[in-house]
């Protein structure tokens, strides 16, 4: 929600003027670039899906409670580093696992079903970012992105849900 809200927040909270913004998301793109690239491949051939999984989650929580903390446009270029490399890791993993579970015909389903999540999240993240964002400030992004991710950390930590491939090939 937070990236959904950044026009808006990099102008009031950071004070950025437009020209500072697009230096940073050119920051963030650069980034986004170098982890999928050089970051990702390795780890997905060192790694099994389960542990990237609950790794990208446990990163996440973690740049949330970062954002909670931030109060410069300096803190969110540190924080912005994890960020990519959990929003790549989860990417990556979870498209790929929910591809496995799902017979070879639906594949192609299931990709378009994934790639509708993030034009889903833009149509909602703005109102329930506005609200936020009004009420409780920036920081409240960083808590409510920390609460859910440890909550889905421990979640995955405790059940027995296999997350293993089961795609017929």
């Amino acid at each position: 929600m937070f990236l959904i809200m950044f026009s808006i927040i990099s102008i009031e909270f950071f004070g950025l003027e437009a020209v500072e913004s697009g230096y940073l998301m050119s920051y963030f793109g650069v980034l986004q670039m170098v982890v999928q690239g050089l970051v990702i491949g390795k780890l997905t051939s060192h790694c099994t899906e389960q542990t990237l999984l609950r790794l990208g989650i446990f990163v996440f929580a973690g740049v949330g409670l970062g954002m909670a903390l931030m109060r410069t446009v300096w803190h969110y270029c540190i924080i912005v580093v994890p960020l990519v490399f959990a929003f790549n890791v989860l990417g990556t993993i979870t498209d790929s696992m929910l591809t496995k579970a799902v017979p070879s015909s639906d594949t192609g389903a299931m990709l378009g079903i994934c790639a509708s999540v993030q034009p889903l999240t833009r149509t909602v993240g703005p109102t329930l970012g506005v609200i936020l964002y009004k009420h409780f400030g920036v920081s409240s992004f960083g808590y409510l992105q920390f609460v859910v991710n440890i909550g889905l950390f421990v979640y995955l930590l405790k059940s027995k849900i296999s997350l293993g491939e089961t795609k017929s090939r």
